[in-house]
């Protein structure tokens, strides 16, 4: 194996497993459920990003409404089951962004 093949898979190993830690994460979050609508947070598309770090990985998301009174346990489940299937922290910040039911639920 020549020296720029070797490094040229160090590049990529990093972003091989990142993928894959977001592919877990996001498999696991299909069970977190929003307990009004009885829909995965996924299905409903309230995960908008998940970004590493070394560190950490960061799950931005969305609420169904400003002041869901679900909020704080569906964001305790929502770090709770992605820390789980990353293996590493996990923070979840909520954006302010509006959200809107995907098409199939219009």
């Amino acid at each position: 194996m020549s020296d720029e093949k070797i490094s040229e898979e160090k590049k990529t190993t990093p972003v091989v497993a990142e993928a894959e830690k977001q592919e877990k994460i996001l498999n696991a979050l299909q069970s977190v459920l929003d307990p009004e609508i009885g829909l995965s947070v996924i299905d409903l598309d309230l995960i908008r990003e998940v970004v590493f770090t070394a560190e950490e990985a960061e799950i931005k998301m969305v609420l169904t409404t400003p002041f869901c009174p679900y909020g704080p346990m569906l964001i305790g489940q929502i770090q709770s089951v992605s820390e789980t299937a990353a293996e590493m922290p996990v923070k979840v910040t909520v954006l302010p962004d509006r959200w809107e039911a995907p098409p199939w639920l219009r």
